[in-house]
């Protein structure tokens, strides 16, 4: 698990009726293709099965639909998008 110096940067965003999250994962030595990401109406889960940790839990300010889950990456920055409730 990454300590807390190590946490990566979240921006969230809302637009449109949808909630965007973008985690910088750039320079963790962290396999960004194999990550795990669930949501519930509140919470984004990020999870390394590589080495079975939580890489972050990120709670959004927003109610959201989980069944509407998306999830891209580009250059270590992991792009999480869903439609509010």
């Amino acid at each position: 698990m990454m300590s807390s110096a190590e946490d990566p940067d979240v921006d969230i965003l809302n637009k449109n009726g949808l909630v965007n999250v973008y985690v910088d994962l750039r320079g963790k030595e962290i396999n960004t293709k194999r990550l795990l990401v669930r949501a519930d109406s509140s919470h984004v889960y990020i999870y390394d099965p590589d080495s079975n940790s939580i890489v972050k839990i990120i709670y959004v300010n927003e109610l959201i639909d989980p069944s509407t889950l998306s999830v891209s990456e580009k250059n270590g920055i992991i792009n999480i998008s869903l439609k509010k409730t």
